[in-house]
């Protein structure tokens, strides 16, 4: 029998990096709240370049914290796409 945990752990670490570069564009190219996106951009480049790398080599092993700093990564991107890039109305909906 395969063991499934052993299997979806390389894609949880892989899915964390589109996820932090989908957070960058969303700073980069912002349509609205612009000043804050540039305050913004060197704090996600440190949590991105930095502290989830080492946080996901350390963690390696234990898959429920993998799981949740991927839910994590998966909030912020879509987060930070509504604040800096969707329209009003789909903000309030939200």
């Amino acid at each position: 029998m395969v063991d499934s945990t052993n299997l979806t752990k390389p894609l949880i670490i892989s899915m964390v990096g589109p996820l932090m570069n989908k957070v960058k564009m969303s700073l980069l190219c912002a349509k609205k709240n612009q000043e804050l996106a540039k305050k913004l951009s060197g704090t996600v480049n440190l949590l991105a370049e930095q502290l989830l790398p080492h946080f996901l080599a350390e963690n390696l092993g234990n898959y429920d914290e993998l799981n949740t700093i991927h839910n994590l990564c998966y909030l912020l991107a879509m987060k930070t796409q509504q604040v800096f890039n969707s329209r009003i109305i789909h903000t309030c909906i939200d």
